[in-house]
């Protein structure tokens, strides 16, 4: 696994201007960056595409990262994440598509086992914690999270006040960061 306090230094580089530390950084991330846009997104191209997006707004956002607040793998992540919903807003259709885990996997096949394994451990650990949740949360989370859609959009496809999904919503990230904290 990447040294924690390494990547805060190629994060503190690239707020500098040093190209060098974002070819780093997209070295270290780039594959697992583009894994999870791929499951997110219509195909590879989409993934690529919104993969360089969101570096370049790591380039751009450098500055905003604090460590305090979590990884940088869970920064750049959440980047992606949002570039992805972005770009299926404005340029994507909304097809219903999917990927399993295990084929975004095989995309991350040359990564070292141990990583792999203890990427695993976590995922599934994730899993476990989503699946205590009761159903409604369930559902905000995954087509908040994994379906790429607004809070408001939520409430118009499940029929349901925005009040109340931003309610299922909050209650259901309390509940995973509580559970989850010993993960840190």
């Amino acid at each position: 696994m990447p040294d924690k306090a390494d990547d805060v230094r190629l994060v503190e580089r690239i707020a500098e201007g040093d190209a060098e530390a974002l070819g780093e950084l997209y070295d270290r991330y780039g594959r697992v960056a583009f894994g999870v846009l791929y499951r997110m997104l219509p195909g590879p191209e989409a993934a690529e595409e919104v993969a360089q997006d969101a570096f370049h707004s790591v380039w751009r956002q450098a500055r905003s990262y604090r460590a305090e607040r979590g990884s940088v793998r869970t920064w750049l992540l959440a980047i992606c994440r949002n570039a992805a919903i972005d770009w299926r807003r404005t340029r994507g259709k909304r097809t219903e598509r999917e990927v399993t885990i295990d084929a975004a996997a095989e995309l991350l096949s040359d990564a070292r086992v141990d990583e792999r394994v203890v990427s695993a451990m976590r995922a599934e650990r994730v899993r476990a914690v989503v699946r205590e949740l009761p159903l409604e949360q369930r559902q905000v989370l995954a087509l908040a999270f994994w379906g790429g859609y607004s809070q408001s959009e939520i409430a118009a496809r499940t029929n349901t006040p925005l009040g109340t999904v931003k309610s299922r919503v909050r209650l259901a990230m309390n509940k995973l960061r509580e559970r989850l904290e010993d993960e840190r």
